[in-house]
């Protein structure tokens, strides 16, 4: 990858609003980027940006841009499943190296992207740019995670100081993987289905999500994997998830689930739907050492 100084800005999920594309729009250039903005990406079709072949289409458009440094996502949302028989991937692989960008229901273009040997990156939605939060710490950590893409894209190789929480204390490397837990639970059993290599170190993160929902993912989740292909689960952020009168913490009801697997756990990755939204290399290798998660 190489530093960005013109990106394509597309809608592959969730409808967005003009006025907050406008402001991302300005304060991207206001950086120094210079941004392009997809024909369908203002589109709505009930709650999606278009519909999934409108949606297709701008993301065929990005590719074939030949001096665009990246793709980047606008939001997640809803829908980017839909968009998988849509995509020529021989169009989408012309441009080889050029990432995309995004998360949360994205993570299930990344994962495909991934698998076919694109480079995608886990991070925060274009949008973000645009967005103010009245909370100048959370304004910090919003600016930090949106420049930490541009880092990422420069060669930055990233780490972060995990908690242990339960397993084994050794970790071979392996390639990190994953997203967010309602939409990866929601294509297993489907062409989309997560498949990682043996030894992956899976992130999770969530948002609004009730205990019960998340622990019906993640057994979901699971049931699709054999025991051997997972190494660790790290936990990003679980934004305005309710507890709702249960005594078990969500770390708690995760380690019933992972240790008699042999999964080990980790809490503390900044990533997921908070203002800390840090931008890591999806499927990348890491080594995760000593609490510490090292991409290599």
């Amino acid at each position: 990858m190489s530093p960005v100084r013109r990106v394509a800005l597309v809608s592959p999920a969730g409808a967005v609003k003009e006025e907050l594309v406008t402001a991302a729009v300005e304060q991207l250039q206001a950086t120094g980027i210079e941004a392009v903005l997809g024909e369908q990406a203002l589109k709505r079709h009930r709650y999606l940006a278009g519909t999934a072949e409108e949606r297709a289409a701008d993301l065929h458009w990005a590719f074939s841009q030949a001096d665009v440094d990246a793709v980047w996502c606008l939001r997640g949302g809803y829908g980017s499943a839909q968009l998988l028989p849509w995509l020529d991937w021989s169009r989408l692989s012309s441009s080889k190296g050029r990432p995309l960008i995004g998360y949360s229901d994205l993570t299930v273009l990344l994962e495909a992207f991934h698998r076919r040997g694109l480079t995608a990156i886990h991070g925060p939605g274009a949008l973000d740019w645009g967005r103010r939060d009245e909370d100048p710490e959370a304004q910090v950590a919003r600016t930090r995670s949106l420049e930490s893409v541009l880092e990422l894209c420069a060669g930055a190789r990233p780490g972060w100081q995990l908690e242990r929480l339960a397993g084994p204390a050794q970790v071979p490397a392996g390639e990190l993987i994953g997203g967010n837990l309602t939409t990866l639970a929601s294509v297993v059993g489907t062409a989309a289905a997560l498949r990682p290599h043996d030894g992956a170190i899976l992130m999770l993160e969530d948002v609004g999500e009730p205990y019960y929902r998340l622990e019906r993912s993640l057994c979901q989740l699971l049931g699709n994997l054999t025991e051997h292909r997972i190494g660790a689960v790290c936990l990003g952020t679980f934004t305005d998830c309710p507890q709702r009168n249960v005594e078990q913490s969500l770390e708690e009801i995760f380690t019933e689930w992972l240790a008699p697997r042999g999964i080990a756990l980790y809490r503390g990755l900044p990533s997921g739907h908070g203002p800390e939204n840090q931008a890591w290399p999806y499927g990348a290798r890491v080594r995760l050492e000593a609490g510490r998660l090292q991409v290599l």
